[in-house]
């Protein structure tokens, strides 16, 4: 539950910067609890989810083991009816009585009566007494599938008596033995109503559709399961708490321009299927640069173009050669590179951008209250980040506030950053942005400045200290 503080306008109110921002680090101090809640919430989501996933890792690999004995099945099955000279080798195969029973739904046949099955299968479907005739509906489709127990003398339709050579193909050239009837079928045999085998013009048996093959493929779909997906924690690059939530920030989310901003981003964002798209809507570009505080940058299309489509896993690409961290977020979030506009199209993202929209313009609305607040807000946040006095050079925020606080001219820019880097030194140790006291001490200095600087009069922001 986030703090009930209520932070006034300093326009009404001639709050200073220091006053501002010591309001807003209060509020963040009660809503770090709501923030520690979450996070431990998150941790304990986490745990149960990695336990879930090697239950479901198990299961995979058993079911892995299965749909590699089924496609084994399928495929010892299909050898074996394109290789059968007999009906009954086939019958007495245990492995092709299991696949078939599973296959066509009889798989109480299999494992209860097995002789029945065979009985089934063996069926003389002229014989209205036979088991299949007076069986269920699925004995007489599997016997009526296969009808291996047709008798009698399997011509062609020139009356030569059908052969079956070693490998189980049929002839009809007098070599090899004789066919037997219940193995038209498996064959793939045009049998015509006379009960003859059709031929094909050059006097060879006509074959047409293949059996075995579609038994093998219809097993494969029956038994072969797909794997379960791992479970995955929804995505949100944004901290779930805002530090600085409060009745004044939900009121300025409520706001009519700020609603239909968001309004209009999602009712078109999914709409684009380009980058193009995304460069050729101007409001929505605005909108997504705001959310990363870089609207400054909406007419360097070009600039920004590039970045979003940076490769981040080239350390040259332009996106990993800028210092200021936004840029690099930016195209980290929208992965132009690998994903196009797809992931920018995705809810998660949506709602992402639009939680850093609304956080971005309310700290800048507290900046237009009271100059100054905004960088100081920023500065704590990321101080602790900065190896480097070049990484401060190249971040507008942190420039500004180690330049104000320590009374450095603006005019140090035209120099070399050679230059620019020894004179900050000589102010400044990074090693000790580390710790947050001189952190703290850092931003004091620089909102006393940046408030003499904006009223010309240090003083009178001094007093709200003690007032």
């Amino acid at each position: 539950m986030v703090t009930s503080i209520d932070i006034p306008s300093s326009s009404s109110t001639g709050m200073s910067p220091f006053v501002l921002y010591r309001r807003l680090q209060q509020t963040a101090e009660q809503n770090a609890g709501s923030a520690k809640q979450s996070s431990t919430q998150d941790a304990l989501a986490k745990q149960l989810m990695d336990i879930k996933n090697t239950q479901i890792r198990i299961r995979n690999m058993q079911v892995k083991a299965d749909n590699a004995l089924a496609v084994s099945d399928a495929t010892y099955v299909q050898n074996r009816m394109n290789s059968a000279t007999t009906v009954n080798e086939l019958v007495n195969d245990d492995r092709v009585l299991r696949v078939l029973a599973r296959t066509f739904g009889v798989t109480d046949l299999y494992s209860f009566n097995k002789q029945r099955l065979k009985d089934v299968l063996l069926s003389d479907l002229s014989d209205p007494n036979s088991v299949a005739r007076r069986g269920t509906t699925k004995e007489l489709e599997l016997a009526r599938k296969f009808n291996l127990g047709a008798t009698g003398t399997l011509t062609d339709t020139n009356g030569t008596a059908l052969t079956i050579d070693s490998t189980g193909k049929v002839r009809n050239d007098g070599t090899g033995t004789p066919l037997e009837a219940g193995l038209a079928k498996l064959k793939n045999l045009v049998i015509n109503d006379s009960g003859q085998a059709a031929l094909n013009g050059d006097g060879s048996v006509l074959t047409n559709g293949n059996l075995p093959n579609a038994v093998a493929n219809a097993y494969a779909k029956a038994v072969t399961k797909a794997p379960e997906k791992e479970l995955t924690l929804p995505v949100n690059n944004t901290s779930k708490v805002y530090e600085f939530d409060s009745p004044e920030f939900q009121r300025f989310r409520g706001r009519a321009d700020i609603q239909r901003e968001e309004e209009y981003f999602k009712a078109n964002v999914k709409n684009l299927k380009s980058v193009d798209d995304f460069f050729a809507d101007k409001r929505i570009m605005r909108f997504v640069l705001s959310a990363y505080d870089l609207e400054s940058e909406l007419t360097n299309t070009g600039k920004i173009r590039k970045i979003l489509e940076s490769d981040l896993s080239d350390v040259d690409s332009l996106a990993n050669r800028f210092q200021d961290p936004r840029f690099k977020q930016l195209a980290q979030d929208l992965n132009f590179f690998d994903a196009k506009v797809s992931k920018l199209n995705s809810q998660s993202t949506v709602d992402n951008i639009i939680t850093k929209y609304e956080r971005v313009k309310y700290e800048q609305s507290l900046d237009e209250q009271a100059p100054g607040v905004r960088a100081a807000i920023e500065f704590k946040r990321r101080a602790k980040d900065v190896t480097q006095t070049v990484q401060l050079l190249g971040d507008s925020v942190l420039r500004e506030v180690v330049t104000v606080a320590n009374n450095i001219p603006k005019q140090i820019a035209v120099q070399e950053v050679g230059a620019q880097v020894t004179a900050l030194e000589r102010k400044i140790d990074v090693k000790k942005l580390k710790d947050a006291t001189e952190v703290d001490k850092m931003v004091i200095r620089y909102l006393n400045n940046k408030a003499a600087e904006t009223s010309g009069n240090k003083g009178s922001y001094l007093l709200n200290l003690f007032g």
